[in-house]
């Protein structure tokens, strides 16, 4: 009789600690369930639009861009919008979709703010191909149009380049647009050479000139080969030549020969 009634005992308890549970389960589904309603017919209390700068301080989109984008695309004003009328990731796809924008982060915190992170792309250098097409590359051979935005303040290329093609920068095999690439990105990930080199010029046989904001000499660096030690090489001279021989001793220095620098002098 003992054994019978302490089983019926555990049995009650047991129901009542399942009815609790049961009762907990509900109320915390009904609470997060009226928190989802409430947050999709919530309106947006503000948009933040974060641009990630890119160097020089000029920007390939801007934030009123961005609104007038979406004002198009979505029908209506990111400020006056509700959440449940916004599709987020639809949102990101859109941005990423750009040519200017690398990468988008679209996202509501718990206040009901909506903020855009832009990734935007880097452009290291404008060209002109032989064609006369004017397009930019990014720090990763991506094309961005050059009518897109303002102008960038980078290094123009010109010359006999090819029109741009992606294989062109990833095969094996040479092209002058990967010559001028690999350049261009070494010029932008130097503060000096990037405060350096205007122009590049391309030769119909690969030859390679650049022309710098300051001074009057012309470089020839040659083919693209060995760009780490030819720049190394026209940086010391710079730094120390230069300063010791003057700035108008020379016209044209040519940097293709190894261990060298050779200059042309000035006539007159």
């Amino acid at each position: 009789m003992t054994k019978t009634k302490i089983y019926s005992n555990n049995k009650r308890q047991n129901w009542k600690s399942n009815m609790v549970w049961s009762i907990v389960t509900f109320v915390i589904v009904g609470v997060l369930f009226m928190a989802v309603e409430r947050k999709k017919n919530a309106e947006i209390i503000k948009v933040s639009i974060g641009i990630k700068g890119i160097k020089g301080g000029r920007n390939l989109i801007s934030k009123k861009d961005v609104n007038e984008k979406f004002r198009k695309y979505l029908g209506f004003d990111l400020n006056q919008s509700a959440i449940k009328d916004l599709n987020l990731r639809d949102m990101e796809s859109f941005l990423k979709a750009d040519d200017r924008i690398k990468d988008a982060e679209v996202y509501v915190d718990n206040k009901d703010r909506l903020y855009i992170a832009i990734d935007q792309r880097v452009p290291v250098v404008r060209v002109f191909s032989k064609n006369n097409l004017s397009y930019y590359l990014d720090s990763d051979g991506y094309e961005i149009p050059a009518y897109h935005g303002s102008t960038i303040r980078v290094p123009i290329a010109s010359g006999y380049i090819e029109d741009y093609n992606p294989k062109l920068l990833t095969e094996k095999s040479k092209s002058k647009l990967k010559d001028v690439f690999e350049i261009a990105k070494y010029i932008h990930e130097d503060d000096f050479l990037t405060a350096l080199i205007e122009q590049i010029d391309v030769a119909e046989d690969g030859i390679i000139t650049m022309v710098p904001k300051i001074g009057r000499q012309k470089l020839v660096f040659g083919e693209a080969n060995n760009i780490e030690e030819t720049f190394k090489k026209l940086k010391l001279f710079y730094k120390e030549g230069l300063p010791k021989f003057g700035w108008r001793k020379w016209n044209v220095l040519t940097l293709k020969y190894d261990g060298q620098i050779v200059g042309e002098r000035t006539k007159g």
